[in-house]
């Protein structure tokens, strides 16, 4: 089955890019976001509890398509259909996909996740200084 087959016929990997798409489409509105306030701080850190459990699940759903594909792989062994040496091989192969493409799609999303903490660090650093400051006027 090539690449392309896989990529239209499976469902696990439908659902890891839909997730995918997701968690992606959230964190670039929260990049692209210019209204940095305690409106923005306060969803942001909502969403930071959220996403990395989303971003978790995408290795582990291409992890689950792994032992579907290796399942499929050893049952059609068992049944005895064809040369065990190229069912073996191109059953792992299509079994790795998902594996893969969890992957893929999740270290990218880590990484714009630690800059996303970094930017609410930094915007929450400098609405406490402001507030200090204007305290100290006061007084």
């Amino acid at each position: 089955m090539s690449v392309m087959q896989q990529l239209t016929e499976s469902v696990l990997i439908w659902i890891i890019l839909l997730l995918a798409l997701v968690c992606y489409s959230i964190l670039i509105h929260m990049f692209l976001s210019d209204k940095q306030t305690i409106s923005w701080s306060s969803k942001t850190l909502s969403w930071l509890q959220t996403l990395p459990t989303l971003l978790g699940a995408l290795p582990l759903l291409g992890l689950l398509g792994t032992i579907i594909g290796l399942l499929t792989c050893f049952s059609q062994m068992a049944k005895g259909s064809m040369d065990i040496q190229q069912l073996l091989s191109s059953g792992i192969a299509e079994a790795l996909l998902t594996t893969e493409l969890g992957l893929l799609m999740v270290v990218p999303g880590w990484l714009m996740l630690s800059l996303l903490q970094r930017k609410l660090r930094l915007v929450e650093g400098t609405s406490a200084d402001g507030a200090d400051s204007s305290t100290r006027g006061t007084n």
